[in-house]
């Protein structure tokens, strides 16, 4: 990447339902481990072992410390479009802009049209419902996530890639 940046964005997941239950599972562990654990206090009627509490305890904690860790971050420049979900990927992906017929910035649904968020087979996405969708001369199309819409048209139509309406 050494021309200059038209466009980048960091997007992390923030629907409000993941983030609740994230917090009141580890929540309901934390509970859980301070009355049996340290309370000696059985709080089911299937016992549990003290050493197996805590290990899923330290598992689920570091899958949320995960979660939270993840980033989507998407750069165009006048070469192409990089994007790269850290922790997933130690690279960025490139798309150069000769394989790339156009590009068109509209609303989709994430669940319906793609399965959720993450990244999925042709979805690169965080969060939200605006997303840039690349078309491809030789392969699959792609859908990445963004959270400025606007800017990445006015990114896009630098780089001459903007779908014409």
């Amino acid at each position: 990447m050494k021309s200059p940046i038209l466009f980048a964005e960091k997007q992390r997941f923030t629907q409000w339902w993941s983030i609740l239950l994230l917090i009141g599972m580890n929540g309901f562990l934390l509970y859980g481990l301070f009355f049996q654990v340290y309370r000696g206090e059985i709080i089911s009627d299937i016992p549990v072992d003290d050493d197996f509490f805590i290990l899923g305890f330290i598992v689920f904690l570091a899958f949320t410390i995960f979660f939270f860790s993840q980033v989507l971050i998407t750069t165009i420049d006048e070469d192409g479009i990089y994007i790269k979900f850290r922790s997933f990927r130690k690279e960025d992906k490139f798309y150069p802009w000769q394989d790339i017929i156009n590009c068109d910035v509209d609303a989709y649904n994430p669940m319906t049209d793609y399965g959720g968020w993450g990244m999925l087979d042709d979805v690169y996405n965080a969060s939200g419902n605006q997303g840039m969708l690349l078309k491809f001369k030789k392969r699959r199309n792609i859908m990445v996530g963004t959270q400025k819409p606007e800017e990445l048209k006015i990114a896009l139509a630098k780089a001459g890639k903007l779908k014409k309406a």
